[in-house]
């Protein structure tokens, strides 16, 4: 071989080995950079909650801007009234009119939202819908990946056991924020603190939920690690005060026991946002708790002021209330006190006496704002059926003499009444002692009228009550109202007792007092007898019922504990021997159903109905006006819409 070729091989012995090396070190290098990348920990970027309050405050603007736009329509009507300007509809044609399109989405919103309910589980439609709804976006929150690194991390329980606790700490100041007396909501929203009642369980719903997934994610997450610190331990400690919160909390629980239930959860929600603060502190999250003390601070302050101001430096020149045994486990509570700006028809005010105990109970007050001749205090009645607690040893100071005087407190006025001026029709339906909202409202109704602040042209009353000592509790009210009815309304006043035997011979009304004989002229000579007459052609419910509809709750057929059916024509009316036409009473349980639809479809323009009472009746006329005649259809043919209104406390 020639030196050359020697030359040539060495040549490409070299280049081949270079090439090797160049290889080996290329994937070594490769290898190292993949080792290196699989001990580096990717950061994902941080959870944002406040996406999740970007929606609560959306939801909080809808509510204004609908509350701004009824306030604008109620002050149109109420403006067009004042000056002679028609505010009545177009009778119904049967036809269908497109122009009332908006009316009709109105009507059907009011239907699936607010007045269906969902069997066994006591929410509406809108209620459960919304729960669900939230839930389910607070999950999605927590289980969604915050950024497009990988590898995602989003389904490690350490990681939504973090953020589903971040959740529940968030959730906290919204929780206490709608729960507060004194609501900033309410004056954006007009929704009182009675009504939000029912957001803030929905809230509370979240935050448990969220609350045990954070627990079961950290338990998951390293089980030696759960407890191994004192912050640590405080969470668990909130975790169970509000477990055993919830579950007194549930309706039949709640109710039964409300003396246990206030006392329960006032301590163990404070046992709660302590431990919670304290655990949030060593999360660093505390930053979540602080505007829950400001929250509670505020409305703690704002409170004590009006018990100071109405109760000691506005100081009543009888600081003690007459409380009065009414037979039939009765009492009729009486203060007088200085209240500047007064109260509106349909609020109600948290009662204390200090000798039976710390704890306040909301009642309605039974009458309208109205000061004494030549003095600048107001008197506030209240009618009170005892039950248990402390209604049950009012009564039991009161039976011995008939009555009595006991120091008393009140705090309020609250609640947020709907505004019921605009309303051509309005109708009033009450059971039992849900009668004291009813009353006062159309008492304030007929004020409003004779002031020419108000478009109501009929006015129907109906009161559901069992005995006739229950019925002569307010007898003597109820005829004194109705004898201050404005000649321009026409007025139907109808009593159900439904103790009564269905054959029973119905009685005269009490006859009014003298000096009530010149007031009475003035009322519309209307007299309310037999379905029958009152709409001659429409199909009552009754018909529909004897047809072989069985449903129970609807309205249609109200059963009696007999499971008999207890149709209105059916039973006796009369009237007050003349000196009121418009009042008549009757055995049995009132034919709901058949009232609205009569009503409803008679009525020239809007339709305000209030009901309080028994849950059985709120039901019936819940279903009642989901029926065709209140639906969209008959809204888009001209019937007019129904706006309905229900009083009851669920604390």
């Amino acid at each position: 071989m020639s030196l050359h070729g020697q030359d040539s091989g060495a040549s490409a012995t070299s280049v081949l080995t270079s090439a090797a090396g160049n290889v080996i070190a290329a994937v070594s290098a490769t290898a190292s950079a993949g080792h290196a990348s699989a001990t580096v920990k990717v950061k994902h970027k941080k959870p944002r909650l406040e996406y999740i309050w970007y929606g609560i405050l959306g939801l909080l603007a809808l509510a204004t801007l609908l509350n701004a736009t009824y306030l604008a329509w109620a002050t149109l009507r109420r403006y067009r009234s004042r000056h002679g300007k028609p505010t009545s509809s177009p009778h119904p044609t049967g036809k269908v009119a497109l122009r009332r399109l908006p009316q009709a989405v109105v009507s059907g919103s009011r239907i699936v939202s607010f007045r269906m309910r969902i069997p066994y589980i006591d929410m509406t439609l809108f209620e459960l819908v919304l729960t669900m709804v939230y839930i389910g976006g607070c999950l999605a929150w927590c289980l969604t990946p915050t950024d497009g690194l990988l590898p995602r991390n989003n389904l490690l329980p350490g990681t939504w056991g973090g953020k589903t606790g971040i959740v529940a700490a968030g959730h906290i100041p919204l929780a206490v924020l709608l729960a507060l007396k004194n609501n900033p909501i309410t004056w954006l929203t007009g929704l009182g603190h009675e009504k939000l009642v029912l957001m803030h369980r929905i809230v509370s719903r979240v935050l448990f939920l969220m609350t045990w997934l954070h627990l079961v994610g950290e338990y998951f997450r390293s089980l030696p690690k759960l407890l191994n610190a004192g912050w640590k331990v405080a969470g668990l400690v909130g975790a169970i005060a509000q477990t055993i919160t919830t579950i007194f909390g549930i309706k039949q629980i709640r109710h039964r026991y409300y003396e246990v239930f206030y006392s329960s959860h006032v301590f163990l929600i404070l046992v709660f946002i302590i431990s919670v603060h304290y655990h949030c502190v060593g999360a660093k999250y505390d930053r979540y708790v602080w505007p829950v003390w400001v929250l509670w601070g505020f409305d703690r302050i704002l409170r004590g002021s009006r018990y100071l101001l109405f109760n000691v430096i506005l100081k009543p020149k009888n600081p003690k209330a007459l409380i009065e045994h009414l037979g039939s486990d009765g009492l009729r509570v009486t203060l007088k006190r200085r209240i500047p700006g007064g109260w509106k028809a349909g609020q109600h005010v948290f009662l204390a006496f200090p000798k039976l105990g710390i704890e306040s109970h909301p009642f309605t007050i039974g009458n309208v704002y109205e000061k004494e001749e030549n003095g600048d205090e107001a008197e506030m009645v209240f009618i009170i059926r005892a039950m248990g607690g402390q209604t049950r040893m009012l009564i039991d100071r009161a039976m011995p003499s008939g009555s009595c005087e006991m120091a008393s407190l009140f705090d309020g006025p609250y609640g947020h009444p709907e505004d019921i001026r605009p309303f051509t029709t309005c109708v009033f339906i009450a059971g039992g002692t849900g009668v004291t909202y009813t009353i006062a409202r159309m008492h304030q109704l007929f004020k409003d009228v004779h002031a020419s602040n108000a478009c109501a042209k009929r006015v129907a009353f109906i009161w559901a009550v069992r005995t006739e000592t229950e019925y002569e509790w307010i007898s003597a009210d109820l005829s004194k109202v109705v004898a201050l009815a404005p000649s321009s309304i026409s007025l139907s006043v109808e009593i159900f007792l439904t103790g009564a035997p269905r054959d029973a011979d119905a009685q005269a009304l009490p006859v009014l007092e003298k000096g009530f004989e010149d007031a009475e002229k003035g009322l519309a000579p209307l007299s309310t007898v037999s379905s029958s007459e009152r709409k001659p052609g429409t199909e009552s419910c009754n018909e529909k019922c004897d047809a072989g509809s069985s449903t129970q709750g609807s309205g249609a057929c109200t059963p009696t504990k007999s499971g008999v059916s207890t149709p209105t024509a059916a039973v006796a009316t009369v009237g007050i021997d003349g000196a009121f036409p418009c009042m008549s009473r009757r055995s049995g349980r009132p034919d709901v159903c058949r009232i609205l639809e009569e009503e409803i479809t008679a009525s020239e323009g809007a339709v305000a109905v209030d009901v309080s009472g028994p849950d059985g009746l709120v039901d019936a006329v819940r279903s009642s006006l989901c029926k065709p005649f209140a639906g969209p259809m008959a809204t888009l043919k001209g019937t007019p819409t129904v706006l309905l209104s229900v009083e009851q406390f669920r604390m």
